[in-house]
C-alpha cells in the first residue's frame, strides 16, 4: 500500500515517533517535581503511569511488527534487547548508591539488603509490600523505593510476550489465518487483564489504610501497561504490506479533526490531573489512575497520527531532551534527593543552619541532570548500541579506559561492605516500635491514685488521644503529663483511620470526654471529614486538634486546615504543637517531624495548652503555624 515516505518504517520495525520522547520528558519532569517540590505538583506521581502506558504501547508494537515480518517472535532476542536497555543503567545506580549510602551512613544506609536484592531481581514492589513500606508516608527513606515501577515493567516484559504468543498460537490452532484478525486475540486477553487489574485496585483499596499496597502491586497496577498494549494492537500494522507501521485506517479529514479537538482535550485533562490529583484521594484508586492511563493513550494516538498541536508541542527540544534521558534521570533522582536531605540539612528540617527544602530540591535537580547525562552517554547508549560484548571489547582495546574496571571493582566492594553493615531499622523506627509495644500496657494500667492536679486541666482518665506516628513518639510524655490518659497512636495513620478508632471507642464506652486528635503528617482531612468526626463525637465530647509541624508536603496544608477549621467552629480547640516546636527544631529527629526525647515534653505541653482551652471553653485565636 502507498505511504508517505516520511512514515515508512523498516520491515519488522516501527516508525520513529519523536513526540513520544517529549511525552516521556513531561512524565519524568512531573515525577521529579513531585518528589523534589511535592506541594507544587500533587499529581506528579502520575508520570509513572504515563511511562507504563508508553512501555505497553511500544513493546507491543514491536512484537506485532516482528511477528508480521517473520511469522514468529524470538523471545531470546527480545529479552536480550530489554536487558541491554535496562540492566546496565539500573545496576550502575544500584551499586554506586549502595556504596555511597554505606560511606555516608545514617538513615539512608538502613535496610539496604532487601532493597538492593529486590531491585536487582526486579521484585522491588513485592518486597516493599511484604515489608509494609509506604510510598506516601514513611519514617525512613528507602533509597531504592522508586525501583518499584521498574520492577512492574520488567515483570511485564517477561510475561506479556509469552501471553501474546500464547494468544496468537491459540488463534492459529482455531484456524484464524489473517494476521489482523489474529491480533484481536491478544487484544481481548489484554482487555480482560486490564479490567481485572482495575477491579482488583478498586476492591482492595481501603480508604482507612495506606494505599501503598494497591499502588505497588503488579496485580492492581497493571492496567496502565495493558492500556498501551490494547492501543498498540489497534493501530499497529501486523504485516509488511503496510510500509507505515501505524497506517491511518480512517479518512484523513477525520484524523485531522480529532487531532485538533479530542487530542488537545486529552492532553489538557492529563496535565490537569498531574497538577491537581492528590495521591491520597480515594478517587485516585477508584478509577483516577485508569482515567490518566486512558488520557495518556489518547495523547499517544495523537502523536502517532501527527495531526494537531499536541505532537508539535511534544517535539519541543527541551521535552525531547528530558525524554531521551528519562530512564537515567528517573533512576538517579530519588537517591540523590535522599542523600541531599540527609547531608545538607545538618539537623532537623527548619533549622536555621540547614538548607531549606526548596534549596535541596534545586540542588537535587542540578545533580540529577548531570548524573543522568553521564549515565546516558557512558552507560545507557554504549550498551544499547554495542551490547555487552561490544562494550567489554572496547574497554579491553582502549588503554585509557583501564581505570574503569578498577573503579567498578572498588564500588562493588564498597557496596558489599555497605550491605553487610546495613542496620535493619533506623533509630526512629526502633523508638516507635518500642513505644507501640508498650502502648496497650500503659492504657490498661490501673487509674492513678488521687493527688494534686492542675485545676485548669481535665483528669487524665477523661482524656483520649488518637493520632499518628508523631503522637506515638510523644506517648511516653503524654502518659507522664496526664496520668490515666488513653493513647491510641500508630504510624502512617490518616484521619480516616482515626474515625474508625472513634467509632470503636464510642461503641465500648471507652472514649473520654476530651478527645485529642493528632493527625496531618500523612495528609490533610478529606473534604467534609472533620465535620463527620465532629458529628461522631457529638455534644458530649470536646475535640482538641493538634496543629501538625513539618516542612515537607502535605504537612503545611494540613496545619492550615485545622487552624482554619477551629476558627470556624467554636467547639473545636487547638494544641499549638507547630508554633511551640518551631522554636526548638533540635528537639526533633533528623526527619524534622517526629519529636525525640526532648521533643516529647514539648508535644505534651502543646496538648496541655489545647486541653486548658477546651476545659475553659475559650479558644486561643492567636494559634498559628508559620510553615
Amino acid at each position: 500500500l502507498p505511504a508517505d515516505p516520511r512514515h515508512t518504517a523498516k520491515p519488522g520495525r516501527i516508525r520513529r515517533l519523536p513526540g513520544l520522547d517529549g511525552l516521556r520528558g513531561i512524565a519524568v519532569a512531573a515525577v521529579l517535581i513531585y518528589h523534589f517540590f511535592g506541594s507544587a505538583l500533587p499529581g506528579g506521581f502520575l508520570g509513572v503511569d504515563v511511562f507504563f502506558v508508553l512501555s505497553g504501547f511500544l513493546i507491543t508494537a514491536l512484537l506485532v511488527r516482528e511477528y508480521g515480518h517473520n511469522g514468529r517472535i524470538s523471545l531470546k532476542k527480545f529479552w536480550q534487547r530489554r536487558a541491554r536497555r535496562i540492566l546496565p543503567a539500573a545496576a550502575t545506580v544500584l551499586v554506586v548508591c549502595t556504596a555511597v549510602a554505606g560511606i555516608l551512613g545514617g538513615d539512608a544506609a538502613v535496610n539496604l539488603p532487601p532493597q538492593f536484592l529486590g531491585s536487582l531481581f526486579f521484585v522491588n514492589n513485592w518486597v516493599q509490600i511484604s515489608e509494609a513500606h509506604s510510598y506516601f508516608a514513611d519514617t525512613t527513606p528507602q533509597i531504592f523505593m522508586h525501583y518499584w515501577s521498574l520492577a512492574i515493567e520488567e515483570q511485564f516484559y517477561v510475561l506479556w510476550p509469552l501471553l501474546f504468543l500464547g494468544a496468537i498460537l491459540l488463534a492459529r490452532r482455531l484456524g484464524v489465518r489473517s494476521p489482523a484478525t489474529q491480533m484481536r486475540w491478544p487484544a481481548a486477553l489484554a482487555t480482560v487483564i486490564g479490567i481485572a487489574s482495575l477491579i482488583a485496585m478498586i476492591v482492595l483499596f481501603n480508604p482507612d489504610d495506606d494505599p501503598s499496597r494497591v499502588y505497588f502491586g503488579t496485580d492492581t497496577h497493571a492496567f496502565g501497561l495493558v492500556t498501551g498494549v490494547v492501543l498498540a494492537l489497534i493501530v499497529t500494522a501486523p504485516s509488511d504490506l503496510w510500509p507505515d507501521s501505524f497506517p491511518v485506517m480512517v479518512r484523513p479529514r477525520i484524523t485531522k479533526m480529532l487531532g485538533w479537538t479530542l487530542a488537545p482535550v486529552a492532553f489538557i485533562a492529563l496535565v490537569a490531573m498531574i497538577i491537581f490529583l492528590p495521591d491520597t484521594a480515594p478517587f485516585t484508586y477508584r478509577g483516577g489512575l485508569f482515567v490518566a492511563s486512558l488520557l495518556t493513550a489518547g495523547v499517544i494516538l495523537s502523536v502517532v497520527r501527527e495531526r494537531g498541536p499536541v505532537p508539535v508541542l511534544l517535539q519541543w527540544r527541551p521535552f525531547r531532551y528530558l525524554g531521551e534521558r528519562s530512564f537515567s534521570l528517573y533512576l538517579w533522582h530519588w537517591p540523590v534527593v535522599v542523600f541531599l536531605l540527609q547531608e545538607l540539612q545538618d539537623g532537623p528540617k527548619g533549622q536555621e543552619t540547614g538548607v531549606p527544602d526548596w534549596g535541596v530540591g534545586l540542588i537535587a535537580v542540578a545533580v540529577s541532570l548531570v548524573l543522568s547525562e553521564l549515565s546516558y552517554r557512558y552507560v545507557e547508549t554504549p550498551f544499547r548500541r554495542r551490547g555487552y560484548r561490544g562494550v567489554l571489547d572496547g574497554l579491553g582495546e582502549a588503554k585509557r579506559m583501564l581505570p574503569v574496571p578498577a573503579a567498578a571493582l572498588t564500588l562493588t566492594l564498597l557496596a558489599g561492605v555497605a550491605l553487610g553493615d546495613s542496620p535493619e531499622h533506623s533509630e526512629l523506627e526502633e523508638q516507635l516500635s518500642s513505644i507501640s509495644k508498650s502502648q496497650d500496657m500503659q492504657n490498661q494500667a490501673p487509674p492513678p491514685a488521687a493527688g494534686a492536679a492542675d485545676p485548669g486541666l481535665p483528669a487524665g482518665q477523661d482524656i483520649t488521644a488518637i493520632g499518628d506516628s508523631v503522637m506515638l513518639a510523644s506517648a511516653p510524655s503524654l502518659y507522664q503529663r496526664f496520668p490515666g490518659i488513653t493513647v491510641d497512636a500508630e504510624t502512617s495513620r490518616h484521619y480516616t483511620a482515626g474515625a474508625g478508632v472513634i467509632d470503636t471507642m464510642l461503641a465500648d464506652g471507652s472514649l473520654g470526654e476530651y478527645v485529642v486528635l493528632g493527625f496531618g503528617t500523612n495528609g490533610q482531612a478529606f473534604d467534609g471529614q472533620l465535620d463527620q468526626i465532629m458529628a461522631q463525637l457529638g455534644p458530649d465530647h470536646k475535640a482538641v486538634l493538634v496543629v501538625p509541624y513539618g516542612h515537607q508536603d502535605p504537612i503545611p496544608t494540613a496545619a492550615q486546615q485545622v487552624i482554619d477549621y477551629a476558627h470556624a467552629h467554636r467547639n473545636v480547640y487547638l494544641a499549638p504543637w507547630c508554633s511551640m516546636i518551631s522554636d526548638h527544631p533540635e528537639d526533633l529527629y533528623d526527619d524534622g517531624v517526629h519529636p525525640n526525647d526532648e521533643g516529647g515534653p514539648v508535644y505534651a505541653d502543646a496538648v496541655a495548652a489545647g486541653l486548658r482551652a477546651a476545659k475553659a471553653g475559650t479558644q486561643d485565636a492567636a494559634v498559628s503555624c508559620a510553615l
